[in-house]
């Protein structure tokens, strides 16, 4: 297997701030070699490669919006009526 796939299994068990977490430091690690984006044109080219494999990856295939909604409102107490 290749050190990009295996790389790729290993990020999407990862819950997603974690993902951009990972994304961050490889971008730090691009910036320290010197591969810096100077042109406008080649960081929208970057960045479109960047979102179309998170959407390839489909990180939210598997959440219900409504059971979200509702953990989310559940986890903390609301102003007031504690």
């Amino acid at each position: 297997m290749k050190l990009d796939q295996t790389i790729q299994q290993h990020l999407e068990k990862l819950p997603l701030s974690q993902q951009g977490e990972v994304l961050d430091y490889v971008l730090y690690l691009e910036q320290k070699s010197g591969k810096l984006v100077v042109d406008d044109s080649e960081r929208r080219k970057s960045l479109a490669g960047a979102l179309e494999k998170v959407a390839a990856m489909n990180p939210y295939a598997n959440v219900d919006p409504a059971s979200w909604v509702h953990e989310q409102r559940a986890e903390r107490a609301l102003p007031g009526r504690e």
